[in-house]
């Protein structure tokens, strides 16, 4: 059976709350998107799409042998979210998103180590460059988003610190109601936890 399943970072407690506060302040002011749930809110670091149980494992297995020798602090990969913008611009988008003006080093480094292993596995490397970011909303078919640029200015995302303490390989169901996302399993970034 195939597994529908992505690489992620999730975000601390206390930047997922302002990134929620901003993401609810959104949802008020422009209908034409469908903003994320703050609980999926994330960094894709790939995207596997659907993938054998016996692949899963062993790109978790190289990245568990990957990953301590990365440049790791003990308290995870520190970053500062202090941008907002839309793919591909903001004046026609597809996706909005949160973002770094400077991406953590070490999320670079491991992107990297996380295409490494999935090519190792056979997995295509993407084809675009990796740029590091939350996706917060997915504008909806047809929808006017005239008003968006005013509205991300109107609820002022404030710089934000960001620590990530895992890579997550998830497992991602599509149902009517929306993506459920599953961890299959996690890996430290915080050495000697």
């Amino acid at each position: 059976m195939l597994i529908r399943s992505f690489i992620a970072l999730y975000p601390d407690p206390a930047a997922r709350e302002e990134m929620a506060r901003f993401v609810s302040c959104l949802r008020q002011k422009e209908r034409g998107v469908r903003w994320e749930q703050t609980d999926k809110i994330h960094v894709t670091m790939k995207f596997l799409g659907d993938m054998e149980p016996k692949t899963l494992d062993a790109i978790a297995a190289g990245l568990a042998a990957g990953i301590p020798a990365l440049p790791l602090s003990q308290k995870g990969i520190p970053g500062r979210i202090d941008r907002t913008g839309g793919f591909p611009n903001l004046r026609r988008p597809r996706i909005v998103w949160l973002g770094f003006s400077t991406p953590p080093p070490a999320v670079l480094a491991l992107q990297q180590l996380v295409e490494e292993v999935c090519m190792g596995e056979g997995v295509e490397p993407e084809e675009k460059a990796f740029t590091p970011h939350f996706t917060i909303g997915r504008v909806r078919r047809d929808a006017d988003t005239d008003g968006l640029e005013n509205a991300l200015q109107a609820c002022s995302f404030q710089p934000s610190p960001v620590r990530f303490t895992r890579l997550c390989i998830m497992e991602s169901t599509l149902t009517p109601q929306g993506a459920i996302h599953k961890e299959r399993i996690h890996f430290s970034l915080t050495p000697g936890e």
